[in-house]
This record gives structure tokens, C-alpha cells and sequence, in this order.
């Protein structure tokens, strides 16, 4: 499971990087040095002497999409099908639950991310992963009392 993706960018001084793609977060590197985002925006040093800028848009975290100068250049998660992006907001039904399951929502989904994204784990299974999980996570809280 190769975790780092080459950017292919014409007339970039050393070969860029984006480390992290099938996690949460990421981090842009230059010739194996880790760039600083400044500005929102990696700046990527180029051959003739000008430099490109790279942004990322996206709000869902580890589905971002990185764009170069306003071109798509890497969309992070594309391999995930729409089944599983749908699945993986299965605890956001958690909410419900009192005090606790809000925290618990945000926690599972953010793992429903990391599970979703794995390409060795088998699609029918990361798409009824998380819905068992937050089946059995309402059924938890039911018995302990924990509704509004």
C-alpha cells in the first residue's frame, strides 16, 4: 500500500510529492524535503525560476483535491466508490445519543475515513463496515440509556 504519490509537474526543480494520500492528512514534499504552506498555497520552485503555486480544495477531510496554478493535479480518495463515501457518515446518526455521541460520531467517522480509503481492504466491506459499527454503537448506547 504505497502511501505517497508523485506529482507530475513540468519543470519542477526536484520531484514533488504529496505524502499521506490514503490517510487524513498530508504533506507536500520537494526533493524529499517537507514544503511549508503559506498563505494557503505550496510554492513549487520551478526550473526557469519561477515558481507555481499548489492549493487544495475540500472540505471532507482526506477527499481534498490538489490543484496546480487552477489545474486538477491529484484527487485524493477517487478510488473510493460513492457506496462507501456514503457509508462512512453512517455515525453521524449518532448524534442522537446524549452527550456522548456526538464525540463518538466525529471519532468513527474520522476512522470510517481511514477504512474507506484502504485499498487492501475489500469493497463490500468497506462500504458495511461502517454502517454494522454505527448499528452496534446505537444499540450500545440504547442499552446504557443514552438518549435525549
Amino acid at each position: 500500500m504505497d502511501n505517497t504519490r508523485r506529482l507530475d509537474i513540468p519543470g519542477a526543480r526536484g520531484t514533488v510529492e504529496v505524502e499521506g494520500v490514503l490517510g487524513l492528512l498530508y504533506k507536500v514534499r520537494i526533493g524529499g524535503e517537507i514544503v511549508k504552506r503559506s498563505k494557503s498555497r505550496w510554492s513549487i520552485p520551478l526550473r526557469n525560476g519561477s515558481t507555481a503555486k499548489l492549493s487544495s480544495n475540500g472540505i471532507i477531510p482526506g477527499f481534498q483535491t490538489l490543484y496546480l496554478d487552477g489545474t486538477p493535479v491529484l484527487k485524493m480518495g477517487a478510488h473510493v466508490p460513492t457506496a462507501a463515501k456514503v457509508a462512512m457518515f453512517a455515525p453521524l446518526l449518532l448524534i442522537v445519543f446524549g452527550y456522548l455521541g456526538p464525540f463518538l460520531a466525529v471519532f468513527m467517522f474520522l476512522t470510517n475515513v481511514l477504512l474507506v480509503k484502504n485499498p487492501q481492504v475489500p469493497v463490500g466491506f468497506r462500504v458495511a463496515m461502517p454502517i454494522v459499527t454505527t448499528a452496534i454503537m446505537a444499540l450500545l448506547l440504547t442499552v446504557i440509556g443514552l438518549t435525549w
